[in-house]
C-alpha cells in the first residue's frame, strides 16, 4: 500500500491541476484581504473616550446634562426590568394584565365615540370629515397597540416573558379577531354606525374572551416562575447588588481623588482609563446578570415545551436548545467567575471580530473557510476520476498486472488524495496566518468558548484554528469517501463529480435557505459533519447576510458530539467499505 500512496503522490505532483489549485488559493489569499470586512465586537467602551474622571463620573451616575439620566441609571434598570418582567411582567409601571384591561377600555372608549359620531345615532350632526378621519385613526392605533402589547406578551416579547402562554386555540381566535375588526376599521364607508354596530355585535364579544384567558393568574402553570423567590436566585442577586456596590465605592474614590486634586489628576490618562474601565465593569456586571436569567428562562420553556405548537407559541423555532443552553453555561461561568463579556475574545466567526478589532486568527479563519470549498471540491474531483477515470483512460491496467491487491489500490489512492489535501490544508492555514499577522495584529484575548453546549472552556486562538483545521479534516475525509464510491460504482468520473458537486453545493446552500430549528434540516445526515460548530461558533453566527450564512457556522436540533462523531465515521467507514466490495468485483 505504501508503494501505491507514493506512486499516487508522484502522479498528483506531476499532474498540473495540483499547481492550478496553488495558484487559486494564492489569489484568494490576497483577494481576501480586500473583502474580509466583519463587524467589530462593540464595547461601551467608547462612551468614556475623551473625557477627564470627572466628566465621565457625570457621564456614568447621570448629572453630566440634564437630559442624560446616566450609564449606571441604565443598567440598574436592566437588573430590575430584568426581575419584574419574570415576576409581574410589568408595562410602563403596571403588570401586565393590568396594561392590557388599560388599553382594551381605552380602544372601547375610542371606539364609541367614533361610532357616536355619524348621522345614524345623532341625525342633528353634521358631520366633520377631517375629525371623522382623526376618530378613525385614533380606533386603529388604539386598537393595534392593544393587539401588540398581547401579542408580545404572550409569545416573544422579550425573553423574561416565556412564562406567559396561553393555547394556540387562542392564538388564532385574536388574530382573527385582529384581522377581520382591522379591515373593517380601515374600509369605513359614509355610514360608519352600522360599521361599528358590526363590529360591537361579532367580533367584540369574541376579543373580551380572547382577553379573558390572558390574566396572568390563569396562565400556565408550567411556565410560571417566582425567580426571585428561590433560594438560588437570592443568593445570586446578593451577590450581584455586593459586586455592584464594591465597584460604586471604587467610582467614588477615584471621583472624590479627582476632585481634591489641586494638580488635575482628572486629566490624567491612567485615570480616565480607569474610570472609564470601572464604568463598563458596572454595566457589564448588570448586563452578565440579566442575560443570566433570561437564558435561565430560556432553557426552562424549552425543558417544558414538548410539542411543535408550544414551539411556535414561544417563538422557540427561532432559538436552539443547543445555543440556548451554550449561552446559559456561558454567563453562568461569567457570572461564577465574576468576570465581564470583554474579558474573553468570541470563538472565532466571519460576520464578527473575535475582539474589538480584527486579528490575524480573525482573518485567518476566514480565509480557511474560503479554502475549504476549493480544497473540498479537489478532493471531490480526484476522488472521482481516481478509479472511473483511470479505468477509463486505461491506466489502471498497469496496476491489475502488478502483485497488489486491489484494497491496497483502493485505499492507497485514497489515503494520497487525502494526505494532499491534508498538506494544502497546513500549508495554508500557515500562510493566512502569517498574512493575517502582517496585515492586522497577533494581539487577542483568550477565548471563551462553550464546547458541545456544556462545558465553558477557555482557549488561546490558535487552538480554534487547529480545531477548525482537524473539522475541515474530517469533512474532506466524508466527501472523499463518497467520491471513491461514486468512483467505484459508476463508469463516468464525470458523472460521479457532477453528482457530488452538486450534492455539495445543495449542502453548503441549504443553511441559507432552510432556516429554523425544527426543519428537516434537523435529520439530515449532512447538517452533522462539522466538529467546529461545537465549539460555540454558532452562538455568534446569526449574521442574516448571505454571504456570511454561506460561510457560518449552525447548528441544529439535536446535533452533538456524539452524534457528530458517529456522522462522520458512519461516512467514512460505510462507503470506503461499499467502495472496496465493488471494486474487488470491478473489471479493469
Amino acid at each position: 500500500m505504501f508503494k501505491v500512496i507514493s506512486a499516487e503522490l508522484k502522479k498528483i505532483v506531476a499532474k498540473p491541476g495540483i499547481y492550478i489549485l496553488a495558484v487559486l488559493l494564492a489569489v484568494i489569499l490576497v483577494l481576501g484581504v480586500f473583502i474580509y470586512n466583519p463587524t467589530s465586537y462593540s464595547t461601551t467602551d467608547n462612551t468614556y473616550q475623551n473625557y477627564s474622571v470627572i466628566e465621565n463620573y457625570r457621564r456614568f451616575v447621570g448629572t453630566e446634562t440634564s437630559t442624560n439620566d446616566g450609564y449606571k441609571d441604565e443598567a440598574d434598570n436592566l437588573v430590575s426590568t430584568t426581575i419584574s418582567k419574570i415576576d409581574n411582567y410589568e408595562i410602563n409601571g403596571m403588570t401586565y394584565n393590568t396594561y392590557v384591561n388599560y388599553l382594551y377600555r381605552e380602544f372601547i372608549d375610542r371606539l364609541d365615540l367614533y361610532a357616536d359620531y355619524s348621522p345614524s345615532r345623532n341625525p342633528n350632526l353634521s358631520v366633520n370629515d377631517a375629525e371623522m378621519e382623526s376618530r378613525r385613526n385614533g380606533v386603529l392605533s388604539s386598537y393595534r397597540t392593544l393587539y401588540y402589547t398581547v401579542t408580545n406578551g404572550y409569545t416573544y416579547g422579550s425573553r423574561g416573558s416565556y412564562p406567559i402562554i396561553t393555547t394556540e386555540q387562542n392564538s388564532y381566535d385574536f388574530n382573527n379577531v385582529y384581522s377581520v375588526s382591522s379591515t373593517l376599521l380601515s374600509t369605513v364607508t359614509n355610514d360608519p354606525a352600522n360599521i361599528c354596530e358590526e363590529f360591537e355585535n361579532q367580533y367584540l364579544p369574541t376579543l373580551r374572551k380572547c382577553l379573558n384567558s390572558f390574566i396572568y393568574s390563569n396562565l400556565n402553570e408550567g411556565f410560571k416562575l417566582n425567580y426571585t423567590s428561590t433560594s438560588s436566585s437570592t443568593t445570586k442577586y446578593s451577590t450581584l447588588q455586593a459586586r455592584l456596590s464594591l465597584i460604586l465605592v471604587e467610582i467614588n474614590n477615584l471621583y472624590n481623588e479627582a476632585l481634591n486634586d489641586n494638580d488635575g489628576v482628572n486629566l490624567n490618562q491612567d485615570k480616565i482609563n480607569e474610570m472609564a474601565e470601572l464604568c463598563n465593569k458596572y454595566t457589564a456586571t448588570c448586563y452578565v446578570y440579566s442575560q443570566l436569567v433570561d437564558y435561565e428562562l430560556m432553557t426552562r420553556a424549552f425543558s417544558l415545551t414538548s410539542t411543535t405548537q408550544q414551539m411556535n407559541l414561544l417563538y422557540l423555532n427561532q432559538d436552539s436548545e443547543y445555543n440556548a443552553n451554550s449561552n446559559l453555561i456561558k454567563y453562568s461561568y461569567l457570572f461564577d467567575n465574576n468576570k465581564i463579556d470583554t474579558d474573553y475574545a468570541h470563538p472565532l466567526t466571519i460576520s464578527v471580530t473575535s475582539n474589538t478589532e480584527t486579528n490575524a486568527y480573525d482573518y485567518a479563519y476566514f480565509i480557511l473557510k474560503l479554502f475549504s470549498f476549493v480544497i473540498i471540491v479537489y478532493a471531490v474531483m480526484a476522488g472521482c476520476h481516481s478509479i472511473a477515470g483511470e479505468i477509463k483512460e486505461g491506466s489502471m491496467r498497469y496496476y491489475a498486472i502488478r502483485p497488489v491487491s486491489r484494497l491496497s489500490i483502493l485505499f492507497g489512492k485514497f489515503l494520497a488524495i487525502l494526505i494532499m489535501s491534508i498538506i494544502m490544508i497546513i500549508f495554508s492555514s500557515i500562510i493566512a496566518i502569517l498574512v493575517g499577522g502582517a496585515v492586522y495584529s497577533f494581539e487577542s484575548l483568550e477565548i471563551l468558548t462553550i464546547f458541545n453546549g456544556t462545558t465553558a472552556i477557555t482557549m488561546h486562538p490558535i487552538c480554534m484554528i487547529l480545531i477548525y483545521i482537524l473539522s475541515l479534516i474530517f469533512e474532506v475525509m466524508v466527501y472523499l469517501s463518497i467520491a471513491m464510491f461514486l468512483s467505484c460504482l459508476l463508469k463516468s468520473d464525470l458523472l460521479s463529480v457532477t453528482i457530488l458537486l452538486v450534492l455539495y453545493l445543495i449542502n453548503t446552500l441549504l443553511p441559507v435557505f432552510v432556516t429554523g430549528v425544527n426543519s428537516w434540516l434537523t435529520y439530515y445526515p449532512f447538517s452533522h459533519i462539522s466538529l467546529y460548530a461545537l465549539f460555540g461558533s454558532s452562538i455568534y453566527a446569526n449574521n442574516s447576510n448571505f454571504f456570511y450564512l454561506l460561510l457560518g457556522s449552525k447548528i441544529y436540533a439535536g446535533t452533538g458530539l456524539t452524534l457528530t462523531i458517529v456522522m462522520i465515521v458512519l461516512f467514512v467507514l460505510v462507503f470506503n467499505l461499499l467502495s472496496g466490495l465493488i471494486f474487488r468485483r470491478k473489471e479493469l
